[in-house]
């Protein structure tokens, strides 16, 4: 058995009697936010002082079959879904990329079962980067929100190669699952979610890297975000325009792979709507 607490919070799991592996994964109350034959989503808000803390809880009870363990293998994560997540958010927040703040997780794996748990502190404030772009930078821009719109996509470029430096892949990196919220001093704070997914491929990494960019520039409603928005995004994330030329395969590569994101989305919507 594995459990990690973090340190900022363990009294009030605790005086909310959550100490022990098995406190979490039977716990009762909550709101049940989604449940599936192995996985459940649960709302949790616990006394804290005069005030509520709000929490939300992932449990994982399922059997381990052989694609297990070779996600396990390729990934370079362990193979429990929670502790997998866990170790997930502790990589992202060692390379410098904003994530979820981890408040709890366990695992208890057999041979052919495994129990888990994660449980993260609610974003208060965030929306995602989809809405965001849609209410701060719907056109026509006056200059000011241009220049603040070039400054955002700055950002987003450095946390997308931060990543892909670290050798993560995230692989549904669209930007329903990229948070963002504005501070009292007119700057952003970031929040990447939904992770998963994500994993240290050694092998056809560039398909990977490929994948998550086409999946960001797909998901970027071309409505607000221009040709120059990509190319700017490009010249950060590459360090330069003279690289966007020497390798324009890649970006190519990219775009085709946007395309067939584009196809496959569009095949989908017409299944739903007949």
């Amino acid at each position: 058995m594995w459990l990690y607490l973090n340190d900022r919070y363990s009294e009030l799991l605790q005086q909310n009697g959550l100490k022990r592996f098995t406190d979490f994964m039977t716990f009762s109350g909550g709101r049940v936010l989604k449940r599936l034959p192995s996985r459940t989503i649960t709302k949790v808000e616990l006394p804290n002082g005069g005030n509520m803390s709000t929490f939300f809880l992932k449990r994982h009870i399922c059997t381990v079959r052989p694609a297990e363990m070779l996600r396990t293998l390729l990934s370079g994560f362990s193979v429990s879904w929670g502790r997998k997540e866990w170790e997930v958010i502790e990589a992202f927040r060692e390379c410098g990329i904003p994530t979820l703040t981890p408040v709890a997780a366990g695992e208890i794996v057999s041979l052919l079962r495994q129990e888990s748990f994660l449980m993260t502190e609610e974003l208060t404030g965030f929306q995602s980067l989809e809405r965001f772009l849609q209410e701060y930078f719907s056109p026509p821009l006056p200059l000011e929100k241009i220049i603040e719109k070039r400054a955002l996509i700055k950002e987003l470029a450095d946390i997308a190669k931060r990543m892909h430096s670290a050798g993560l892949n995230h692989r549904d990196f669209y930007c329903c699952h990229i948070f963002v919220k504005l501070t009292d001093d007119g700057s952003r704070e970031w929040r990447v979610l939904d992770l998963q997914r994500v994993d240290r491929r050694r092998f056809f990494r560039k398909h990977w890297i490929i994948k998550d960019l086409a999946a960001l520039n797909y998901s970027a409603s071309s409505q607000i975000i221009t040709k120059s928005d990509r190319l700017r995004f490009l010249i950060h994330y590459m360090d330069g325009m003279d690289k966007v030329r020497q390798d324009l395969t890649f970006i190519r590569q990219v775009i085709r792979k946007t395309n067939r994101i584009s196809r496959h989305d569009k095949k989908l919507q017409a299944r739903k709507n007949k």
